[in-house]
C-alpha cells in the first residue's frame, strides 16, 4: 500500500512512543522511513529502533535549537529528491509546570510548550513544502487534553488543540 512513499518520523522517542507504533504500521505496508532525535540521550533509544524500522535518514533534530529543522530538511534533501509524507508526534512542556493551575504557566514556559509542541509542525510544513512537488501528507497528533481539561495537562491541551 505503501511501497514506494518515503516520509520523516518526527517523535519516537522509546518503544511505547505512539510514534513508534505508527512507524512499524508504515513499514509493515512498504514505507521507506526517515527517523529524527531529540539529543545524544534519546539517540540512544531510537538508534536501535530506526534499524528495526530499516530507516536510511536518522537525523539529530531538537525543536529547541533554532537551527536545527533547517539542517534536519537539508539532510533529507541531499538523501532524497521527495517525500510523501510527514508525522509529527512531538510535546514538550516543563513537567514542574504541568502541576497546578493553567494561569501559573510562566511565559517562559508557554512560548517553549507552543514552539515545540504546535509551531514547529508549521515550520515543518514550510520546510517540506518543496519536497512535496505533487502534494503529500503531514500528520500530527492531539490529546484529549485539548478538548477537555484535564488535571495536570494545562498548557499541552492548549498546545495540542
Amino acid at each position: 500500500m505503501l511501497t514506494g512513499k518515503k516520509g520523516i518520523i518526527f517523535g519516537i522517542a522509546n518503544d511505547h512512543s505512539i510514534a513508534w507504533g505508527i512507524g512499524k504500521k508504515l513499514k509493515e505496508n512498504g514505507a521507506t522511513l526517515g527517523i529524527t532525535y531529540q539529543n545524544e540521550t534519546f539517540l540512544k533509544r531510537v538508534q536501535p529502533l530506526a534499524k528495526e524500522l530499516n530507516s536510511e535518514l536518522l537525523i539529530k533534530c531538537d525543536f529547541s535549537n533554532k537551527i536545527d529543522l533547517d539542517k534536519c530538511f537539508q539532510e533529507i534533501s541531499d538523501k532524497w529528491k521527495s517525500i510523501d509524507f510527514i508525522i509529527h508526534a512531538v510535546a514538550y512542556s516543563d513537567k514542574a509546570e504541568l502541576n497546578g493551575r493553567y494561569i501559573t504557566t510562566s511565559k517562559e514556559n508557554f512560548i517553549n510548550t507552543l514552539n515545540i509542541s504546535c509551531y514547529s509542525f508549521t515550520k515543518i510544513a514550510n520546510l517540506s513544502s518543496p519536497l512535496m512537488p505533487n502534494g503529500g501528507s503531514l500528520i500530527t497528533l492531539t490529546f484529549y487534553g485539548s478538548n477537555k481539561v484535564i488535571p495536570s495537562y494545562n498548557i499541552m491541551g492548549i498546545a495540542k488543540a
